[in-house]
């Protein structure tokens, strides 16, 4: 049986749910969507606490999850078995073959899902699990969405509710929240019901949804980088006042210059800044590409150079010096706003 992306997914639920399934993959969110889609439909709620039993991969065996599989569905056709974090990339050969037995002799009717949640794992011992599963069953990667795909489904979701987004608006909730599934569907549903207009203006983004210290760096950078010292010095201050990390500042700075440079590079040969996200980890977040292309427009490929440099200088100072960590990245932004002059 082949591995199944979300739309084969929702196919094979409509058609038949009980099966074996590894869920894993970058998306937490739909992992769990996906796990309780199932639950739903081969689990009579009358019958739950006979037919629907849970494992902590961390605390069962293999044996157990057998014989819970085995078991007769009690006053119902089918019933499910969910196991969570199995370390199947630990597991030698005589696992292999407990794993493999599981797997195969599964019951039709029961649904069997073994859900990755907690960790990522890899390696050859991870392939060789998802190989048994793609044998037997069906291997379910549910990795992030594309930022056009989450617009795609914010837009949707915001139509349902009667209060479309504005053109643009939705892109633009990415960019103030970020890229995490739950989070902006949370966000999206305060929007459409602060929104007093026939359509969620970007204003209403920024009444009432929260801003993620990322998107409040970038709201600096894209002051440095256009000359506005004063407002740039503000919103540090801010982020000060409300006690964010000053590890996370700077890691922030230092992800959104990188991006610079990855946008410029991606452009002096030629090509796109969107183009750098093939190589790179922005899947949900190509916009900060795009973004950075815009911000950093001022700057020349080796004044990004420079405030990586100064970046580098100012963790360095953070992780060995006893210096206030707030004194240390005020002296970097200036440094930064010297560059951007």
């Amino acid at each position: 049986m082949p591995s199944l992306n979300e739309s084969a997914l929702k196919d094979k639920l409509r058609e038949n749910p009980v099966g074996v399934y590894l869920i894993y993959g970058e998306e937490a969110y739909l992992k769990k969507t996906y796990v309780d889609k199932i639950v739903s439909k081969t689990v009579d709620p009358s019958f739950e606490d006979f037919n629907f039993h849970t494992f902590d991969g961390k605390d069962c065996t293999l044996s157990d999850v057998y014989e819970s599989a085995e078991a007769v569905p009690m006053m119902a056709e089918t019933k499910c078995v969910l196991v969570k974090d199995f370390p199947l990339d630990t597991l030698d050969d005589n696992g292999f073959e407990q794993l493999e037995r599981v797997i195969r002799e599964n019951p039709d009717d029961c649904a069997l899902i073994f859900s990755v949640i907690a960790y990522e794992p890899k390696g050859a011992k991870w392939t060789k699990a998802v190989k048994l599963f793609e044998k037997y069953g069906y291997a379910v990667k549910l990795d992030k969405k594309t930022s056009l795909e989450l617009a795609k489904m914010l837009e949707g979701g915001a139509k349902r509710r009667g209060k479309p987004f504005a053109k643009g608006v939705a892109s633009y909730l990415i960019t103030c929240v970020g890229s995490d599934l739950n989070t902006l569907l949370n966000e999206t549903e305060k929007v459409c019901a602060y929104a007093q207009g026939e359509e969620v203006q970007k204003s209403d983004v920024d009444a009432v949804c929260i801003k993620s210290l990322d998107a409040r760096v970038f709201d600096m950078i894209k002051d440095l980088t256009a000359g506005r010292f004063d407002s740039a010095f503000r919103k540090l201050s801010v982020l000060f006042e409300q006690r964010e990390d000053e590890f996370q500042i700077l890691g922030a700075l230092i992800a959104q210059y990188s991006d610079i440079y990855r946008a410029k590079a991606a452009v002096k040969s030629g090509g796109r800044a969107e183009d750098i996200a093939k190589y790179y980890a922005y899947a949900g977040k190509e916009f900060r590409l795009t973004n950075a292309a815009r911000s950093g427009s001022s700057l020349s490929f080796e004044d990004v150079g420079d405030c990586i440099e100064i970046l580098l200088e100012a963790d360095t100072t953070l992780k060995s010096s006893a210096l206030s960590k707030r004194l240390v990245l005020e002296q970097t932004v200036v440094k930064l706003a010297r560059v951007g002059r």
